[in-house]
């Protein structure tokens, strides 16, 4: 079959949607993804979808439609975290011809579509080798927190065995692979057989040869001491993602966030003693119900003492079946995109000063795909993003060289 895939939404489905190229690409299927070029036509679509959020519903939505106009003749496939907690209304979208709940029924269902497409694909292999791979190490999540849905889409923490992790670590690598992420929904909760994150990573550090880790984002509470003596192996990428969500402690409480401002600042305290050149990034819900000016004033304030190196930056979108969509004081949408774009304003700022702290130092970095004219962009191991003209160089996709910034 020929089939084009459509992602949204966080690294876990991302993972689940290579997941699905590593085993049916062997078998001869052409799969590709719809966000990286435009296919030449295709059997079938695949959506998979993200529910975080209302908007993130949407997105999904128009997603299918969108698609389905450029390949009207192929069946359509909606999973992931929006076919699980609204299959009834996906159902009941026109052009929508299946919905699946569990992987394993998509695999299946797969495989029985595949019998009506006998025809061998002769399109050209535009699937350029790549260099990085995600690695979902946990799903799941217990946290509650009162905007999210995730909980009731995923369903209770669950972590995948460490045996497991080890031998898909030792296929990426067999496969040529020179980066993996570590991905989840609450990763930092990870344990199997007495070891926990660290354990993990101390683990593949010292069992496999994967030149480059990186980690998913991880919650600012679950950062044990022993987690920064790992920044000494210069194989972890000194890169941290973890989500402040608001720098009130008012607004995290009603959050329903399981820390606080000051045990925020401890943490970034100790990454940065351990790491100096780390890039700490954040995500930031902006306007959350009874976010007075003061509220976020105290958050601009606060995010600007961290001093992070990017920032995602979100207004709050209400969510169906989560507290915080019926609280009070809900802020108006004018006051949310306002704020959003002050804020914008100043992590434009924060970046641009992490970025030039580094100029002049040498990077090692992953070489990613290389277009026609010899362009190249990649990232350094603390996260930022660099962009290369490579031609008449004897560097080649794949290649990890040290530069200068």
């Amino acid at each position: 079959m020929k089939i084009v895939i459509k992602t949204l939404g966080c690294k876990a489905n991302r993972y689940e949607s290579d997941k699905i190229q590593d085993i049916f690409e062997p078998k001869g299927w052409y799969m590709r993804d719809i966000q990286q070029y435009e296919p030449l036509n295709a059997d079938v679509i695949l959506i998979n979808t993200c529910t975080v959020t209302h908007v993130a519903d949407r997105k999904s939505r128009q997603a299918l439609s969108t698609i389905k106009n450029k390949f009207p003749e192929a069946k359509t496939i909606i999973f992931g975290c929006g076919a699980n907690t609204n299959k009834n209304e996906y159902q009941n979208i026109p052009n929508v011809d299946y919905v699946v709940q569990k992987r394993e029924d998509l695999y299946d269902l797969l495989n029985k579509l595949s019998k009506e497409f006998s025809d061998t694909c002769n399109q050209p292999d535009l699937w350029e080798n790549r260099t990085r791979s995600l690695i979902k190490i946990q799903d799941g999540c217990n946290n509650f927190c009162t905007y999210c849905i995730i909980p009731y889409a995923r369903g209770r923490e669950k972590s995948v065995p460490l045996g497991k992790i080890l031998n898909e670590i030792k296929e990426k690598i067999t496969n040529e692979y020179k980066e993996i992420v570590l991905t989840g929904i609450n990763i930092g909760t990870w344990e199997d057989n007495g070891k926990d994150l660290t354990g993990l990573i101390e683990t593949i550090l010292k069992e496999t040869t994967i030149p480059r880790i990186r980690l998913g984002s991880i919650e600012p509470q679950n950062y044990p001491k022993k987690f920064y003596k790992l920044f000494k192996n210069k194989r972890f990428c000194p890169h941290i993602h973890v989500s402040l969500q608001s720098g009130s402690d008012e607004i995290l409480k009603k959050m329903n966030r399981h820390y606080d401002k000051s045990l925020f600042t401890s943490m970034v305290n100790n990454l940065r003693e351990a790491a100096p050149e780390i890039g700490i990034t954040t995500d930031i819900i902006v306007g959350f119900p009874g976010e007075t000016t003061e509220l976020f004033e105290e958050t601009m304030e606060y995010i600007q003492q961290i001093n992070f190196s990017k920032i995602h930056i979100f207004p709050y979108s209400k969510r169906k079946g989560t507290l915080a969509a019926s609280m009070e004081n809900q802020v108006p949408y004018e006051t949310k995109k306002k704020r959003c774009e002050q804020m914008a304003k100043i992590e434009k700022l924060m970046r641009e000063k992490f970025y030039k702290k580094h100029i002049g130092t040498k990077q090692a970095v992953l070489i990613e795909a290389i277009n026609k004219n010899g362009i190249t962009k990649c990232f350094t191991p603390n996260y930022i993003q660099v962009k290369m003209n490579l031609k008449g160089l004897p560097i080649k996709q794949n290649d990890i060289v040290e530069i200068t910034l």
